[in-house]
């Protein structure tokens, strides 16, 4: 994708949080770059958002603890039907629909985060990251 440079005047204090914002992720510009893309990203798919995890910024379900990654997964369960999504969630059709609309316009990043979730799947994976995790076994 062709980038073209934009610039743009901001109060002191906005230039301030962007600085401290862009620390742990790059540059400036880039930093800006990717909230503008999410910003537009907001605007076509309504029930979208995104949040810092340990995996980087995922898209998330606004009003859910769910990535949209995670919600693309169980639509795979369901035949990808946004009504038997909605059902599983509890969510408006609409919400159900956005989520898998974003997923079908995002699929390259979709498919990574699944991926990146796998890689962390494992037990010892989860305890270096939570270090307070145990282990328990159910009585059967």
């Amino acid at each position: 994708m062709a980038s073209e440079t934009v610039s743009i005047r901001v109060p002191s204090e906005i230039r301030r949080w962007l600085e401290r914002f862009s620390r742990s992720r790059g540059s400036i510009s880039s930093s800006a770059a990717r909230l503008l893309e999410e910003a537009k990203r907001r605007e076509q798919f309504r029930f979208v958002d995104y949040r810092d995890t340990p995996l980087g910024r995922l898209a998330y379900v606004q009003g859910s603890r769910v990535p949209v990654y995670l919600a693309a997964m169980a639509a795979k369960d369901h035949g990808n039907n946004p009504e038997k999504l909605a059902a599983h969630y509890d969510w408006s059709l609409a919400k159900a629909e956005s989520v898998l609309a974003y997923a079908e316009a995002f699929d390259t990043e979709i498919d990574q985060n699944i991926e990146d979730h796998q890689d962390l799947s494992d037990f010892d994976t989860l305890k270096r990251t939570l270090p307070g995790l145990h282990k328990t076994e159910l009585a059967g």
